[in-house]
């Protein structure tokens, strides 16, 4: 083979690896994005890409109602929501055991 193949084999392997290293974490996230979209139950606290609070009281193919304050319902795309509000922690389960006033 000729130096000049074998630069350019080189050259298109390190490419395609880098495309996918790129790529995977990317492509990781939005599938967890669309499962999340698809678990989506009414009830749930979620939080959508605007940053918006909200609980979910009503659910169609691609429509959320959320209810942002008390009585105030608003109609989102179920893409807008991108994560689910975590549990609060108890306030005794999130101090460190080891701690201890002297």
């Amino acid at each position: 083979m000729s130096p000049e193949l074998v630069q350019f084999l080189v050259f298109l392997v390190a490419l395609v690896g880098l495309g996918y290293v790129v790529t995977r974490p990317a492509r990781r996230q939005q599938r967890s994005m669309a499962e999340l979209q698809s678990d989506i139950q009414i009830g749930d606290e979620v939080i959508l890409s605007a940053g918006i609070f909200g609980t979910v009281r009503s659910i169609d193919d691609d429509r959320v109602g959320l209810e942002i304050a008390e009585g105030t319902v608003i109609t989102v795309a179920r893409q807008a929501v991108v994560r689910r509000v975590p549990d609060a922690v108890d306030e005794t389960e999130a101090a460190p055991a080891d701690e201890h006033e002297d």
